[in-house]
C-alpha cells in the first residue's frame, strides 16, 4: 500500500510506502484522507503506478516527488 500526500501550499505530491515514517495520513480541518481540503489531502493506493496515474490525471503540472526515505518506486 502507498499514500500520496497532496500538499496544495507547496504544490508537491509526495508518494510514500504505507509503513514509511513520514506516511502519517490524518483527517484534519485543513487536510483530508481520500479527499482534499484547504491544504490538500492523503490518498491511499494499492500500487505506486496507480498513484502516479491519479497524479497525471488530476494535476500533471504539480511536483511529483517520491519519498527519498522509503523509496516507493523501487
Amino acid at each position: 500500500m502507498f499514500w500520496l500526500n497532496v500538499d496544495h501550499p507547496t504544490n508537491i505530491w509526495k508518494l510514500h510506502k504505507a509503513d514509511c515514517v513520514y506516511s502519517k495520513p490524518n483527517d484534519s480541518t485543513r487536510k483530508g484522507v481520500n479527499t482534499t481540503k484547504e491544504e490538500g489531502g492523503w490518498f491511499k493506493f494499492r500500487t505506486h503506478l496507480e498513484a502516479h496515474e491519479f497524479y497525471k490525471k488530476i494535476k500533471p503540472r504539480a511536483v511529483w516527488q517520491p519519498c527519498k526515505i522509503c523509496k516507493p518506486e523501487d
